[in-house]
């Protein structure tokens, strides 16, 4: 990652022992990552331009209501994920664009739940990075990163879920709308992680996915945590999903190399199978962690 990544004037960096904390509603991330991440500022919201967009009329009655049932919910929740800024205000019908700006403000405030979330999720890391460096004399994290999904990433995957781009459906299926990168300097560090993690009895944990000790087919490695963590509002507390990943300083790496020779690449290396070369250095990393991993023991404090 470069500086010009993660450095925004609205970023609050925190340096802890080491550890650099970044606490900011601006993304850290690169515009584009790995399984079809994407870093987008507050203001930066997807375009359809060119594109037919359809707006669904309101419904009143919740069709996911058991038989018998009439539920009723916001019709504002049925409306088409979509953006302002993407419509020819001039070609709508002026109850159509009532509806489409009702839908972006409610989209802009459902986004905002989640960046809430972010935020508490990224000072509990801070909070767990000091209590290791005052108890454990070490910072097992090395840094954090975090991002929310744009408005066109989250389209794009209710897309390829099958479902319908409505912001009720954006809330049920799409769990990595808030999304934070625990980077730390050994394997074991990350278990040690998750550990601390499933100790904190208000947080709810709903799935884990370890690709380190079952890499992806391409040699992808990390630990991925769905968790769902308590945010409080003005009026109501609710428990807002987050994606966790965490995974070595290495797997870092060779995540960001792939990446950018699937996305960036200007030209091939003659006679180099790229697919099978970074597979091979995925194998590599995994040797060398676990070698360096024995080493790194000494680093360790007995217990009191």
């Amino acid at each position: 990652m470069t500086k010009s990544d993660v450095t925004r004037p609205s970023d609050d960096y925190r340096t802890l022992g080491g550890t650099r904390i970044v606490l900011s509603a601006a993304p850290a991330w690169p515009a584009t990552r790995p399984t079809g991440w994407r870093a987008a500022p507050e203001a930066d919201w997807s375009t359809t331009k060119g594109k037919k967009v359809h707006v669904a009329p309101p419904r009143a009655i919740n069709p996911n209501a058991q038989q018998g049932e009439r539920d009723e919910v916001d019709p504002i929740e049925q409306e088409p994920l979509i953006a302002l800024d993407a419509l020819d205000e001039q070609s709508l019908p002026a109850a159509d664009l009532a509806r489409v700006r009702s839908a972006e403000r409610k989209t802009r405030e459902i986004l905002q739940k989640y960046r809430a979330a972010m935020r508490e999720m990224m000072v509990r890391c801070e909070i767990i990075d000091q209590d290791l460096s005052l108890k454990k004399h070490r910072n097992p994290i090395h840094h954090v990163e975090s991002r929310i999904k744009s408005p066109e990433s989250i389209f794009e995957k209710l897309g390829r879920y099958g479902k319908e781009p409505t912001l009720e459906n954006m809330e049920r299926y799409i769990m990595d709308i808030a999304g934070i990168r625990i980077i730390c300097s050994y394997i074991q560090d990350v278990y040690n992680m998750l550990d601390l993690l499933k100790r904190q009895d208000d947080l709810v944990i709903v799935n884990v996915k370890d690709y380190i000790k079952n890499p992806k087919p391409n040699g992808y490695r990390s630990l991925h945590v769905i968790i769902r963590i308590p945010v409080y509002f003005l009026d109501k507390k609710e428990l807002i999903p987050v994606e966790i990943q965490l995974r070595t300083i290495a797997m870092d790496f060779w995540a960001s190399l792939e990446h950018d020779l699937k996305y960036k690449a200007v030209r091939e290396i003659q006679g180099v199978n790229a697919y099978h070369e970074l597979k091979d250095c995925s194998r590599i990393i995994e040797e060398v962690e676990s070698r360096m991993q024995v080493l790194a023991r000494a680093l360790d404090a007995e217990d009191d």
